[in-house]
């Protein structure tokens, strides 16, 4: 991977040698009653630090870190450990703090690798949406090149149009395939690489058509309607509700979402 060094490409290598190396050991020098215990500790801890948040993580990993250090004393205070038995105790300990923080390293790298695949699938979703639906924008996309548009439309006068169509009427079985015909419509009838058609969510698809005056826009709306009425399914079209508003200087879609 660029722009990562030597020692980033082996920290998560060397935590699980470590890991493994420290649970051999640990099992290994427990009697067998106390091995089933051993072995509990190790699997639970590992289910706990896979199964939370980073933070939460590092914060079992503090509290595990305390409690076994109060542990350890009161055995030695209340057993009275000799100075050998003492030394064995410290270096038991230590072995166990080492086992338990190769075991939070390779679950935090597990946990940032799982957060940065979610984040690149997420991301991989929104640019099939901006490729896929005919070509039919993301929120995200749409907010983005609105921004960019009205900014041009303000700056040189020009008029435009924000439209709405809202399809959370239609009954839910119908409406993927609805939004589909609708987005496919508005994307033929439209003027290509000019006009924007996004997906605002699965039954709102909004439009920004600029430099389209009155007339312009009527003739405009009375085509979308007519091929929309003859490819959508039958009942569905009247469940349609458009809102539609004359861009009057609004610089940004927030400002357009506003029902007046």
């Amino acid at each position: 991977m660029k722009g990562t060094t030597l020692w980033q490409r082996l920290q998560m290598p060397v935590a699980a040698a470590i890991w493994l190396a420290s649970a051999v050991v640990l099992i290994g020098l427990q009697s067998e009653q106390n091995t089933v215990y051993i072995l509990f500790g190790i699997v639970g801890a590992a289910v706990l630090f896979f199964l939370v948040t980073d933070r939460v993580a590092f914060f079992a990993f503090i509290v595990l870190t305390l409690t076994t250090v109060f542990y350890f004393l009161y055995r030695a205070f209340a057993a009275g450990w000799s100075p050998g038995e003492q030394a064995s105790g410290i270096g038991i300990h230590f072995l166990f703090l080492l086992h338990l923080f190769a075991l939070y390293s390779i679950a935090k790298y597990v946990y940032s690798y799982r957060s940065e695949n979610t984040f690149l699938k997420n991301r991989l979703e929104e640019l099939q949406e901006y490729i896929s639906e005919h070509g039919v924008l993301t929120k995200r996309e749409f907010e983005k090149q609105s921004a960019i548009v009205l900014s041009t439309m303000e700056r040189h006068g020009e008029p435009g149009y924000f439209v709405q169509v809202n399809l959370s009427e239609i009954r839910k079985v119908a409406r993927k395939q609805a939004l589909i015909a609708c987005s496919s419509i508005l994307m033929g009838t439209l003027r290509k690489h000019y006009d924007l058609v996004g997906h605002f969510d699965d039954k709102t698809i909004v439009v920004l058509l600029q430099n389209t005056n009155e007339d312009g826009f009527k003739i405009v709306e009375d085509r979308l309607k007519e091929k929309m009425k003859l490819q959508i399914e039958e009942g569905a079209y009247e469940q349609i509700n458009w809102n539609i508003r004359q861009i009057e200087g609004e610089r940004s879609i927030e400002e357009l979402l506003v029902i007046p």
